[in-house]
């Protein structure tokens, strides 16, 4: 079958002997193979987010079917996928079972069923009338803390509960249900039981970052280095998003695994996008690089050339063990005024590989005081920073932040679909978030290194 024709062509190292993969690409399905047959564990919310709408399209057809949980909720690491269901169950059961193959059945009951499928994923189905459905899929979810606290409001404002938890609402939407409660529409990725419901209750909740306020996708790989994708190809797809600009931030030329470019390459790439960008049209491109910050906190980056870019990342790829030797290394790239962003800034790879060692509180203090970005990197299995190092960043005075997909073909520029749950999921503002800027304000921030 298809995997273990997959397996084979990695073992025999066909993969990396093709140029459109290379050795890079060989690695990473080296390591999805290795997670595919692993016993399962826990899914990354865009495994996660991407199963579920496979399933969620064959069946609202015939049901009423919505995602919870936290996959919903935005986690960026999730151990099972929720839906609540309105329709008829058995029939349901009937269709799944001809959409999905499963393992093993759970733990069912009237309204409700779990089941294994074949990759050990835990799908959990809740079955509830139509007339309470929006009530609902709030209860399934909210965090069980804000579940219960919900409750609670419901209770006094004179609402039963059903058996299965939830609050006995009629609504059309959840809005309706949250009016009803005397309460202020709460986005999913935010409810988890801490402010956000005094906030709601005053009516004090901030608005949320939406897909439509992102003008732009600051980290993106071109063929010049490990992307498989053209400039041009690249610039074609992300036209689609309706993004004022991208950033190409090919590798630099220390990181030989990835294909980094030369200065003779560079400057090619860069004839090619002032080609490109004389056509006049949006989104428009901007030179950048992801530079490799070396052991002693310099910048793998030709300085007469620093100043022909719009945008440098610098970025660790391999790190110390000590905790004072990483500080040490990406405070210096920080103060440098050479660099506008830190890349994937803990450098971990789920289910690969541990945050490196760090004084997350200097860096993001260092990055404050020198007005550097720290990057919410969306690549699937970095999700780095998490939701959690964003508001502890904030905590330390950071005002800005960036995001990009880390693309390495044009799907990967999809990624920022699910990447808004992330920003949500982290309360990021609009004036916190450099991708939201117009092109001229952009400009402006990013030339403030140095300059």
């Amino acid at each position: 079958d298809s995997i273990n024709d997959l397996k084979r062509a990695v073992s025999s190292g066909e993969i990396k002997e093709k140029k459109e993969f290379g050795i890079r690409f060989e690695e990473q399905l080296r390591r999805s193979l290795i997670e595919y047959e692993r016993d399962f564990k826990e899914l990354t919310l865009f495994e996660g987010y991407t199963y579920a709408k496979s399933i969620m399209m064959f069946l609202n057809k015939d049901f009423t079917i919505k995602l919870a949980g936290s996959v919903r909720r935005g986690k960026e690491l999730v151990n099972n996928i929720d839906f609540v269901v309105a329709g008829d169950k058995e029939k349901f059961k009937k269709i799944l079972n001809e959409l999905i193959s499963i393992k093993k059945t759970g733990k069912e009951n009237q309204n409700f069923v779990s089941i294994k499928d074949k990759y050990n994923i835990i799908l959990n189905f809740y079955f509830v009338p139509h007339e309470y459905f929006y009530s609902a899929l709030i209860y399934f979810t909210g965090s069980k803390i804000y579940s219960k606290m919900l409750n609670e409001i419901g209770k006094v404002k004179g609402f039963n509960i059903s058996k299965e938890g939830y609050l006995l609402i009629e609504g059309q939407d959840e809005k309706q249900i949250f009016e009803k409660l005397g309460m202020q529409y709460t986005p999913p990725e935010i409810r988890e039981g801490e402010e956000e419901i005094d906030l709601a209750l005053s009516n004090s909740l901030p608005e949320l970052i939406d897909e439509k306020d992102i003008k732009g996708d600051l980290h993106i790989h071109s063929n010049f280095s490990d992307g498989t994708n053209s400039i041009r190809e690249i610039k074609n797809e992300a036209s689609f998003k309706n993004y004022t600009f991208i950033a190409i931030t090919d590798h630099s030329q220390s990181l030989k695994i990835a294909r980094g470019v030369s200065k003779e390459k560079l400057l090619k790439e860069f004839e090619i996008i002032d080609k490109i960008n004389m056509d006049g049209d949006e989104p428009v491109l901007l030179k950048g690089i992801e530079a490799e910050i070396n052991m002693d906190g310099t910048l793998d980056v030709e300085m007469d050339l620093e100043k022909k870019f719009d945008i440098i990342i610098g970025a660790l790829h391999a790190f110390s063990k000590t905790n004072y030797e990483n500080t040490e290394r990406v405070k210096k790239a920080i103060e440098s005024g050479l660099i506008n962003v830190i890349a994937h800034p803990t450098g971990r790879i789920i289910h690969v590989r541990e945050a490196m060692p760090l004084n997350f509180d200097e860096i993001s203090k260092a990055a404050s005081k020198n007005r550097v970005t720290l990057e919410i990197n969306l690549f699937p299995n970095r999700i780095d920073l998490s939701s959690g190092l964003v508001k502890e960043a904030r905590r330390n005075g950071l005002k800005y932040f960036s995001i990009g997909t880390d693309a390495h073909n044009t799907g990967h520029l999809n990624f920022m679909e699910y990447g808004i749950k992330i920003l949500r999921r982290s309360w990021v503002k609009r004036e916190e978030l450099i991708n939201t800027f117009e092109l001229k304000e952009l400009r402006e921030f990013l030339w403030n290194r140095k300059h």
